[in-house]
């Protein structure tokens, strides 16, 4: 009979951690953040101001972050966790910029 006990109480654990994690993202800070990463541009000493300041923010919750980098992402699978975040957002800076040297040789090939 313990054995039974002990897995149903292992089922409501699983339970309670799931409904625990599903927090909701400030979507002021969400905004206001990504806007900030959006306004850096493909400048990189700009870029990581802000993403030190990002990360140095206390206030922005793991939820936040996650939904911070899906949204400068503009898409595509949600991180699963901060660091994943950090690296999604990176990863779309590095994207961006070369999306923009792309067209600066772009426009010196031109004819017209």
């Amino acid at each position: 009979m313990t054995i039974f006990r002990l897995v149903e109480k292992l089922g409501q654990l699983e339970n309670e951690m799931a409904k625990a994690q599903k927090v909701k993202a400030d979507s002021a800070k969400v905004s206001s953040w990504v806007s900030r990463l959006a306004a850096a541009g493909s400048d990189r000493p700009r870029f990581e101001a802000v993403l030190a300041a990002l990360k140095e923010d206390a206030e922005v919750a793991s939820a936040d972050l996650i939904t911070i980098a899906h949204t400068y992402n503009k898409g595509g699978k949600k991180p699963a966790s901060k660091n994943g975040a950090i690296a999604l957002i990176k990863k779309r800076f590095v994207e961006i910029v070369r999306f923009h040297a792309k067209n600066r040789v772009a426009e010196k090939v031109r004819p017209w």
